[in-house]
């Protein structure tokens, strides 16, 4: 399906916005992944960012696919997301078979998956690269000009964004900021687990909770993730 003028205005305003209303990049960062997926029909899409020793972590994913994915990408050293960030430029694989070419390793990963199309657009900041935005689909293909366009717009929103917030932060430097960030996605990944057990629900349900939970009562979520994690009952922080 084409991507949609409206739809992609749509999505720039809701990203602008939390940047606007947010001040930290792991709700910039999730309404990004999200909002790329729904655009490019990728139910699957990771951002990688440095941490302050300029090593690549996994700030947000759209489900449990993008998130092993970009996860076996830092761990085997190997992938798009990888090269775009070494690179500095747009890294695409449009069918399993050139998958399993140039990522071996990864290639039954994704094979399992179901996923046998990946593309990776780096996050540049000022001439630097700072990290990656990857979308994995589960249709071959080449992205067409107009998602080309689409996914770069997405990784520029999304560098200047996070960038931005480090600035506004009580003059923290980007890779500080960066770094709480990344520490706020370990606090979040414990109370995901912590509302799952408790609901007999999946992780992505459970983030979905924490994240409703989060925007109605303008908190941060990381504020929210940290009171679960210390035991906090669900009228008190997630539902």
């Amino acid at each position: 399906m084409p991507v949609q003028v409206q739809a992609v205005a749509a999505a720039v305003n809701e990203v602008a916005g939390l940047l606007a209303a947010h001040d930290e990049p792991l709700e910039l960062a999730d309404g990004l992944v999200h909002r790329c997926g729904e655009l490019l029909g990728a139910g699957a899409v990771g951002v990688l960012v440095e941490d302050a020793r300029q090593r690549l972590q996994l700030l947000a994913s759209t489900s449990g696919t993008a998130e092993e994915l970009e996860l076996f990408q830092l761990e085997a050293d190997e992938g798009p997301c990888r090269d775009s960030h070494r690179t500095g430029a747009h890294v695409e694989c449009a069918d399993a078979a050139d998958l399993a070419r140039r990522w071996p390793g990864l290639a039954p990963v994704a094979a399992r998956r179901g996923v046998v199309a990946l593309h990776a657009e780096p996050l540049v900041v000022a001439g630097r690269t700072i990290g990656a935005l990857g979308v994995f689909r589960e249709r071959e293909g080449a992205l067409d000009a107009v998602e080309r366009d689409v996914l770069r717009a997405m990784a520029s929103l999304g560098a200047v964004g996070i960038t931005q917030l480090e600035r506004v932060a009580a003059g923290l430097r980007v890779q500080e900021q960066l770094q709480r960030a990344l520490d706020s996605r370990v606090v979040l990944e414990q109370a995901k687990g912590v509302l799952a057990e408790r609901h007999g629900i999946s992780p992505e349900e459970a983030f979905t909770r924490l994240r409703t939970t989060a925007r109605t009562a303008r908190r941060r979520l990381h504020d929210v993730a940290r009171e679960v994690v210390g035991g906090a009952p669900d009228g008190d922080a997630a539902a």
